[in-house]
């Protein structure tokens, strides 16, 4: 686990580009205005990859289900009907973008900033945090002199597979079709060495190599994690950033029922295992730094 000197570097690094990224647009159109007449939220699933999302006989769960489940119930209070959650599972984020784009799906949560997909998508503010790193043996520190010559496994076309490789020209990479394809290998001494997301890794790093170390203390890139939208879809976006900014505020103020379930999949005693300050003084930093931003812009109209 990073330190937590670490892990507040890195909350606020992130946080600034996604707060902007999430205000900063200002949609021409409302092309969601009349998808959802059916009280349906098309929610596009990306994977079955702790801690976002989870695979349950009832259907799915996870951190991204919290802040999903959060929309939902502020569109069904703004619209005054019942709204459902319409589930779409998906392998990869292009094909969550794709369904977005073409009207096919309202929303899809626990995107990790990209400046590419914010030209083609709308962000919603982030609700989590998370970093490029390794699950790696014991006595290799992550850095690019001890991966020198060693294979590092990648899931294809992701943002790790990117960022990894531009920093490690040394190394040599074994491309995976899926996260769970990539675990397998980890786990069964396919590869020694798994690049990624820092919360799947860390997420998964008990069940698929528990004697691995998640290494370097500072992550080779950090971004922050959000629900996205198709573009131009105002009235999706507004009703996602007030849901998921009243759940961040209740964890802040401590509300024992968002702490719970926040707490249930990064918080102590989950795999993630970060506690209830870290957990807090991140929410603290989105909500104060989105409020900055939009105090900043109102100045400036």
């Amino acid at each position: 686990m990073p330190t937590d000197r670490v892990l507040r570097s890195a909350l606020i690094g992130a946080l600034s580009v996604l707060a902007f990224g999430c205000q900063a647009k200002s949609p021409l159109a409302e092309p969601g205005a009349n998808k959802r007449s059916d009280g349906q939220l098309r929610t596009v699933v990306v994977g079955e990859e702790l801690p976002l999302v989870k695979k349950t006989d009832a259907g799915f769960d996870g951190l991204s289900f919290v802040f999903i489940e959060a929309i939902r119930d502020q569109l069904s209070h703004t619209d005054g009907k019942e709204m459902a959650i319409q589930t779409i599972p998906v392998k990869t984020l292009r094909d969550a973008q794709s369904l977005l784009e073409e009207g096919k799906a309202d929303l899809a949560c626990g995107v990790d900033f990209s400046w590419e997909r914010q030209t083609l998508l709308d962000y919603t503010l982030p609700f989590a945090t998370t970093g490029i790193r390794l699950l790696a043996p014991k006595g290799n520190d992550g850095t690019p002199d001890s991966l020198q010559g060693k294979t590092i496994g990648v899931v294809q076309d992701s943002v790790a597979a990117s960022v990894l490789a531009n920093n490690l020209e040394t190394a040599t990479f074994k491309f995976f079709s899926s996260p769970s394809t990539a675990l397998e290998a980890l786990k069964d001494g396919t590869i020694e060495i798994l690049g990624g997301d820092s919360l799947w890794l860390q997420a998964s790093r008990e069940r698929a190599a528990a004697k691995n170390d998640l290494v370097p203390n500072q992550p080779y890139a950090r971004t922050s994690v959000a629900c996205v939208v198709a573009e131009g879809d105002a009235s999706l976006l507004d009703a996602g950033n007030l849901a998921i900014g009243r759940v961040l505020q209740d964890y802040v103020d401590g509300d024992q029922a968002v702490r719970k379930e926040i707490n249930s999949w990064i918080g102590p005693g989950s795999a993630v295992g970060l506690s209830v300050d870290d957990i807090a003084h991140y929410y603290s930093v989105v909500l104060a730094t989105v409020t900055e931003f939009q105090q900043d812009t109102d100045r400036s109209n």
